[in-house]
């Protein structure tokens, strides 16, 4: 599997919504992670099959959960640029991608 890092802004995202999950019940708590955990493999393992955004990014969405995991191909890995909520501001994120 390709290597991968987040923004630190993108990995306070996805840290605020594991407590918000976490918070309701555990086992939200657990799937919400581990729906994350295999987006993001998906993602490393093969960069161009995720959905074109703006600013040479992809997305792939988070089975189950209404998130998308942004990110930038760089190198022999991938740059999380942004944990995506589906439902609020879209493209938010776009400054970070530069």
């Amino acid at each position: 599997m390709a290597s991968f890092e987040f923004l630190p802004e993108a990995e306070a995202e996805f840290i605020e919504q594991i407590q918000y999950y976490a918070g309701i019940r555990r086992e939200p708590g657990l799937r919400f992670q581990e729906a994350v955990a295999q987006a993001i493999a998906e993602a490393a393992v093969n960069p161009d099959h995720g959905a074109p955004r703006t600013q040479n990014t992809r997305r792939r969405l988070v089975k189950g959960f209404p998130f998308g995991v942004i990110y930038a191909t760089r190198g022999q890995g991938i740059l999380i640029v942004a944990f995506a909520d589906g439902r609020r501001r879209p493209d938010y994120w776009v400054r970070r991608a530069n």
